[in-house]
């Protein structure tokens, strides 16, 4: 896959086409992901957890999944495609927080992780997804232990 392949900032091509899902599937994520990530980090949206997920969505979604040339050029070679790969892990590791807590069985959260995972899939096959399941995994360990040993004992 080439840099030119995504057409961000440009809209997606129209009408839309299975062939096309990428571009779809990356200004979803970028949109939906960067604004409710925003939202959360503020504050609302409020859940276990939340502010810190909002952090990784909105970095995910807002810094990395755009493919601002700033961030790839830091990257190095293959910078583009690693913005794009880091920006799905990071949102995955907030999904994955959420598994974590109570919200686990919110079907909001589950089509993002399934997005997610397919935009990786698409763009690098299963290799791809089974980082993206382990980034998952991370962030569902990384819930259960602020859970377990951060927030919850400063509760009680």
């Amino acid at each position: 896959m080439s840099v030119s392949d995504l057409p961000f900032p440009s809209p997606p091509p129209w009408p839309p086409t299975w062939e096309k899902r990428q571009a779809y599937l990356h200004w979803w994520l970028l949109l939906f992901m960067t604004g409710v990530g925003a939202l959360k980090a503020a504050g609302f949206l409020r859940h276990d957890l939340s502010q810190i997920v909002g952090v990784l969505e909105f970095v995910g979604g807002a810094l990395l999944l755009p493919r601002w040339s700033i961030v790839a050029n830091a990257l190095g070679k293959g910078g583009y495609e690693l913005s794009l790969r880091a920006g799905c892990w990071f949102i995955l590791m907030g999904l994955g927080m959420i598994v974590s807590t109570r919200k686990r069985k919110s079907p909001i959260c589950w089509s993002q992780t399934v997005l997610c995972l397919e935009l990786l899939r698409a763009r690098g096959g299963n290799a791809s997804v089974g980082i993206g399941v382990m980034m998952l995994l991370a962030g569902t360990a990384a819930g259960c232990f602020l859970q377990e040993f951060v927030f919850l004992k400063k509760a009680a």
